[in-house]
């Protein structure tokens, strides 16, 4: 692991998992019972945007090969790719004055919640080259990667075009029984065993002018992602309560599963966040006392399940931690005894 200033989560939005099972039900194979067994149900897709570790997206892709037989299962998967998860940056690329500026943008941004993945632009002997990597030894990486240099080629025809096409792509892993699906996919020749994932175009493509630009919106839109980034990359405090609180309204939150995020061991995090005199225990703690009051203000949900989905075993342990708090139960809050007391955090 890095300084801290250099760390980034290694994750994907479950969100880039949205179709998997829809092409495993159209393989013959029921996608729920493996999905559950890592935590996953199919009311999770309401969350999109939730983080899911590299690691555990690489396992699930490698489990879904497994049962399906597919070799191709990655190329299924991207070529069903919309920006859709990908929050404002599927405004601006889409609303980019030009090829070069719509990919630079998505080079640029992307990382802000495709962590792990890396994208870069080549140039040379008048062929353009963006070029995908990955980061670490990630299991299921053949279909990861595959799933994503897929995604590219149809991101690149919603930037420029449906009739548009590669000149050539490369793949590193040797070529697969399924090798012909690849090139009536791409659509172009496909050379497998290269040194790279690469899809190459006309070079001079990148400097082709697209209509309806709207400038203003891109200069919001710059703005408001370049805020993100340097936001992102300076605060690991606020990176690691992120993650918690998505762990904790996803149903399990521990040490181990925050670390695997930043793909570290969770004793390389306990060190880092020392660094920045606080601890994981105490970034829980902090965590669980906002999303309690967030939770108690629907009066709709039960007690029981505030403490269930901020990880407690029982209720009591919960309305003790809430007491130790805000100086009142959980039940006296709603009837509005710990409304003073929070109304006096705010001031402060």
């Amino acid at each position: 692991m890095k300084r801290a200033n250099d760390v980034a989560e290694k994750s994907i939005p479950l969100g880039a998992l949205v179709s998997l099972p829809v092409v495993l039900q159209s393989l013959g194979v029921d996608p729920w019972p493996m999905l559950a067994r890592y935590g996953i149900e199919q009311q999770s897709f309401a969350q999109p945007m939730l983080p899911l570790p590299v690691l555990t997206h690489g396992r699930i892709l490698e489990e879904a090969e497994q049962l399906s037989g597919c070799d191709h299962l990655g190329l299924l998967l991207g070529q069903r790719a919309n920006l859709q998860n990908a929050g404002p940056l599927r405004f601006l690329v889409l609303n980019a004055p030009t090829v070069r500026d719509a990919t630079e943008s998505l080079i640029r941004y992307c990382g802000l919640w495709y962590r792990g993945l890396h994208l870069s632009l080549a140039q040379e002997q008048g062929y353009a080259g963006l070029r995908l990597s990955i980061d670490g030894n990630v299991p299921g990486a053949e279909q990861l990667l595959t799933a994503y240099l897929a995604a590219i080629v149809t991101i690149m025809e919603l930037i420029v075009g449906r009739s548009w096409r590669p000149a050539l792509v490369r793949i590193a892993y040797r070529k697969p029984a399924s090798s012909a699906l690849y090139e009536r996919f791409f659509r172009c020749p496909v050379w497998f065993g290269q040194s790279q994932h690469e899809v190459l175009f006309v070079q001079s493509l990148l400097d082709m002018r697209r209509e309806g630009h709207d400038r203003q919106l891109d200069d919001f839109l710059r703005s408001h992602l370049s805020e993100l980034k340097a936001r992102e990359s300076s605060d690991l405090v606020a990176q690691v309560t992120q993650v918690i609180e998505g762990l904790l309204l996803h149903g399990e939150c521990s040490a181990e599963k925050v670390a695997e995020f930043f793909a570290v061991h969770r004793f390389t995090l306990y060190r880092h966040l020392s660094e920045q005199q606080t601890s994981f225990e105490l970034l829980l703690e902090q965590t669980r006392k906002t999303l309690a009051a967030k939770l108690l203000g629907d009066p709709s949900l039960p007690v029981a399940e505030v403490a269930i989905r901020l990880g407690y075993e029982t209720q009591g342990n919960f309305t003790r931690a809430f007491k130790r708090w805000y100086a009142c139960t959980p039940r006296d809050w709603r009837k509005g005894a710990g409304l003073p007391v929070l109304r006096s955090a705010k001031r402060l």
